[in-house]
């Protein structure tokens, strides 16, 4: 059988040291940090060796492993004081920013910090009531497939300088009455509005419609106006009965005014007075004038 033969060759010594530090200053972008030993003595680097990396900060206390080429290493976190905090309630991220839960209030609440100390979110346990604040900058919600759906119990707010609502096909309102039947409906497309409701009341200092055609339509129609005034082209209206009442009646046509009717009766308590340049008066059978005194001439 064969033989083999094996030589042991010694390898060169590389004494390592273990040994708690106190960290000095915070992590670079090469994962150093400054580390000191306990008592003040010695300042060096040593690199992060625990991943996850720990968020250390000045006065943590870490366990440091030195190797034969002076390298020093940091192995263990021995105590930390974002590790208290989070332990406290509060939890830090890499950035800076950072969750707190506050028990200074009867209401329990988780709030949500930027790294500039901004509160984000605050969510009371007690209430169940969620807030999101956003100090500075701006709030956006986007889908870029999907939709965007709020679905509330009570009351929806909308407060702000413009409310702007921009859909490309419709916009559609309405209300649901107590038993869950449709009440008032607003829709609008692209080229037409529609309101439907069972009552509409509209209240303004002042209105303005500017209308190339319009059409009502209704079974009633009362109006209490103070003063109307209407300027039109022409004027035609249509109907079985016509009651007027008024205290004086003043009319100005420049040019024909004409009645065509069955039959007609004026009836006038005091004085009937008639004054023309012209005056023809016809009929086709009888003409009668009855009154106590006649004056001809």
């Amino acid at each position: 059988m064969p033989q083999h033969t094996a030589t042991i060759v010694p390898l060169p010594a590389m004494a390592s040291t273990i040994e708690p530090a106190i960290v000095m200053g915070n992590c670079d972008s090469d994962d150093n940090i400054r580390v000191c030993r306990p008592g003040g003595s010695i300042d060096r680097d040593a690199r992060l060796a625990v991943y996850p990396h720990p968020e250390l900060e000045p006065g943590d206390e870490v366990l440091t492993m030195t190797d034969g080429s002076g390298r020093a290493y940091v192995v263990g976190v021995l105590s930390c004081k974002t590790e208290k905090k989070s332990r406290s309630g509060q939890l830090r991220l890499a950035n800076g920013a950072y969750a707190r839960i506050d028990r200074s209030l009867a209401d329990e609440s988780l709030k949500l910090y930027s790294k500039e100390n901004e509160l984000l979110i605050d969510y009371h346990c007690g209430t169940g009531t969620v807030k999101v604040n956003v100090a500075s900058g701006n709030l956006d919600f986007t889908t870029t497939n999907g939709s965007i759906a709020f679905h509330s119990a009570k009351d929806i707010h909308m407060d702000g300088d413009c409310v702007a609502v921009n859909a490309r096909n419709d916009i559609h309102m309405g209300i649901r009455d107590s038993h869950g039947g449709s009440g008032p409906v607003m829709s609008m497309k692209a080229r037409k509005m529609q309101l439907v409701s069972p009552v509409m009341e509209l209240t303004a200092q002042r209105a303005q419609l500017f209308l190339q055609e319009t059409q009502i339509a209704g079974k009633k129609l009362i109006g209490r106006i103070g003063n109307i005034q209407s300027i039109s082209r022409k004027f035609e209206s249509v109907a079985d009965t016509v009651m007027t009442k008024a205290k004086n009646v003043y009319r100005t046509v420049s040019e024909l005014s004409q009645l065509k009717a069955g039959r007609q009766r004026t009836l006038i308590e005091k004085t009937s007075h008639m004054k023309a340049r012209k005056t023809i008066m016809k009929s086709e059978q009888d003409f009668k004038v009855k009154a106590e005194k006649i004056h001809l001439g």
